[in-house]
């Protein structure tokens, strides 16, 4: 398993705050995830615009990855474009 499958692997473990039974993965607000030698990069968007959750949903993702020992973890926000609902995987609408 590369480094970029053991990120979303562990991503996966992690719930939503505000709807616990589905993960931030299925949530859809997992856009994209960077390594290179010295970092992995976890860009995020909320879900909308002062979303109280994010800052537990950052400190949830670089606590988990870092007890995984993924280098140096760091969360960036991804405002654009905005999240939408169709982002939510099909099993989580189920």
């Amino acid at each position: 398993m590369n480094i970029k499958e053991q990120v979303y692997t562990v991503l996966s473990t992690i719930p939503d705050p505000e709807i616990p039974v589905i993960n931030i993965l299925e949530l859809g607000i997992v856009r994209d995830i960077r390594t290179d030698n010295n970092t992995t990069e976890v860009h995020i968007t909320p879900t909308y615009s002062g979303c109280p959750a994010m800052k537990q949903i950052e400190d949830d993702i670089i606590s988990v990855l870092k007890k995984n020992n993924i280098p140096n973890p760091i969360v960036k926000m991804v405002y654009s474009p905005a999240w939408t609902t169709d982002w939510i995987s099909d099993g989580a609408k189920e």
